[in-house]
């Protein structure tokens, strides 16, 4: 029987709350629409949440079962989550205070008693949710983790998988890093991605394109101060444009927050090209998700496969897990190729 997988969750947000529903409900044999159900040799059932940290005073101190459905969060309820014994502790503050946060917040600022906290849980895996534009505490939790022998997932846009320097010192420890910039199972820059390639590969040459994001969650909220819009388009558009062998006008984005739209995003794409004889190929699309889920159906997968990784000795930046789940790893590749690349590792066992 394979070991079960340690992780703690920095981070109890929307991701935090589909992710941990996720768990039990295939742990407990839910509906089989599990993307993949084994993942280097471990079943969903073998991940277990030994430590949770946030800076949501509202948060803080509850029961993760208890702390996932807390405000601001806005994932459903797919399922009623048992309690696990596992209180959500203060977290590391490193930036300034999330403008979704109207409450009072005490976080701890040096990551000296994050170390200790971390060291007495033992996990295998920190598992990095935080809010986009938190790169300080983004990079204290890396530390933290490094320090305490763990691997580490970057969820967030904050340069840490791509930073040559904190991965040789990964690999020197013997853990695994792997980042950045989460990518959903089915989201807007996945289905950009995934058109663009059927559109080259059928013969059209692409002209223009565009992707733009509408959503209700927090961390939608969050991204909406100009140097994160910036960052986060910047780093899609990168995304996108692997996808295209030639330069193409593009741009990809999140544009704008509505609060009674919860979960879910809105993506609207708009693509010119043109094929035989120079006639034009031109649509409007729109897709409809939601942000939890989707982002929780790719993290199952990750964390299986760093654990695997590292069992199988391998150390430092894992190239082929970060090109699979994120859209800013340090060796992009084409969706196809970076999946076909991972399932091979991974998947067909």
């Amino acid at each position: 029987m394979p070991a079960k997988i340690r992780v703690a969750i920095v981070g109890v947000g929307n991701a935090a709350s589909a992710l941990v529903q996720g768990i039990q409900y295939y742990s407990e044999g839910g509906k089989p629409d599990l993307w993949h159900p084994n993942v280097g040799g471990h079943a969903i059932s073998d991940i277990e949440l030994v430590g949770a940290y946030d800076i949501d005073p509202e948060k803080v101190g509850l029961d993760v079962s208890q702390a996932i459905f807390a405000k601001p969060n806005v994932t459903p309820k797919y399922v009623g989550v048992r309690p696990l014994g596992i209180h959500v502790e203060a977290g590391l503050l490193g930036d300034e205070v999330p403008s979704s946060f109207n409450t009072s917040i005490r976080p701890i600022t040096r990551k000296e008693p994050i170390v200790d906290s971390i060291r007495e849980k033992k996990p295998d895996i920190v598992l990095n949710l935080i809010s986009s534009g938190s790169d300080s505490a983004t990079r204290k939790y890396a530390e933290a983790a490094l320090s305490a022998g763990c691997s580490f997932v970057n969820a967030t846009p904050s340069p840490i998988a791509s930073d040559k320097e904190l991965a040789a010192r990964y690999s020197h420890s013997g853990a695994i890093l792997v980042g950045d910039d989460l990518m959903s199972q089915f989201g807007g820059t996945v289905f950009h991605k995934g058109i663009l390639d059927l559109m080259v590969s059928r013969g059209i040459k692409i002209k223009k394109s565009y992707q733009l994001d509408v959503g209700g969650g927090s961390e939608t909220l969050n991204t909406l101060s100009e140097d994160l819009r910036a960052v986060k388009r910047r780093v899609k558009t990168e995304s996108i444009a692997v996808e295209v062998p030639y330069n193409i006008e593009s741009v990809a984005g999140t544009t704008d927050y509505v609060d009674f739209m919860g979960n879910s995003r809105t993506s609207y794409f708009w693509i010119e090209g043109e094929h035989f004889l120079g006639s034009s190929v031109k649509f409007d699309i729109y897709l409809r998700t939601e942000d939890g889920p989707n982002g929780a159906g790719v993290l199952v997968d990750l964390v299986r496969s760093v654990k695997a990784a590292k069992d199988r000795g391998e150390k430092g930046a894992e190239h082929v897990i970060s090109a699979y789940g994120f859209k800013s790893p340090p060796n992009p590749a084409r969706l196809a190729d970076a999946y076909e690349t991972f399932k091979r590792k991974y998947v067909n066992q």
